[in-house]
């Protein structure tokens, strides 16, 4: 079976998992594609024999909405690390056509440097302990694909955690091991003042739509 299940803020993936593997009649209990814990919306879990379906899955097409801030920056590029200042200076100053622009480079088919807070092996450990520990390491690439966005929102201050910064949203189509931190990331590179995402949604995977997913309750059969 597959199921459509909308993963809430504040869990991981595998709390998921293990919630519906406890509460549910199924043998086994996988899932196609880890959202973070800040992140909410679509998450397949697959059961059963449909666990096998696992890179099927994970192969289909992803869409995102995602809040960043400019002129902020962590370790984790969201929320989830102690959060600095980037330059406050530059960030003031940034467009939607300096973004655009940025963005623009990122059509197509990219190498991507992956999270430091990310579950990529390096070494035979996660590099989110090596991150944790303080290590310091280079964070592989892999190639990935971004097919389209769409900028939905822009606004020039805004109270982010006590900082004020300006903040946008994206709407984003891409591919298989798309990581949309390392996007938001490298968008504070590109355009000087550093980013990190405040809020982020996994709105579609497939033909699967977060209109349709179940909550956690619906499948504690």
């Amino acid at each position: 079976m597959i199921l459509n299940v909308y993963k809430p803020k504040g869990w991981t993936s595998n709390d998921v998992v293990q919630k519906i593997k406890h509460s549910c009649a199924f043998a086994k209990v996988g899932h196609a594609g880890t959202l973070d814990p800040l992140a909410e919306g679509v998450l397949l879990v697959l059961t059963d024999a449909d666990t096998k379906r696992q890179d099927e899955f994970m192969g289909l097409r992803k869409e995102y909405v995602v809040k960043l801030a400019l002129g902020l920056v962590s370790d984790s590029d969201d929320l989830g690390t102690p959060t600095r200042l980037g330059d406050s200076e530059i960030a003031g100053k940034v467009t939607r056509e300096n973004i655009v622009a940025v963005l623009n480079k990122y059509i197509g088919k990219f190498d991507q440097q992956v999270p430091a807070y990310s579950a990529v092996k390096q070494q035979g450990q996660k590099l989110y302990s090596r991150a944790r520990n303080k290590e310091e390491f280079d964070l592989p690439t892999k190639q990935v694909e971004l097919f389209n966005y769409e900028i939905t929102d822009f606004t020039e201050s805004e109270n982010i955690d006590d900082f004020v910064c300006p903040t946008f949203e994206l709407k984003l189509s891409c591919g298989k091991g798309f990581y949309v931190r390392s996007l938001v990331r490298d968008i504070g590179k590109e355009l000087g003042c550093g980013a990190v995402v405040i809020e982020l949604t996994r709105t579609r995977i497939g033909k699967y739509h977060v209109g349709g997913g179940l909550s956690i309750t619906q499948v504690q059969l």
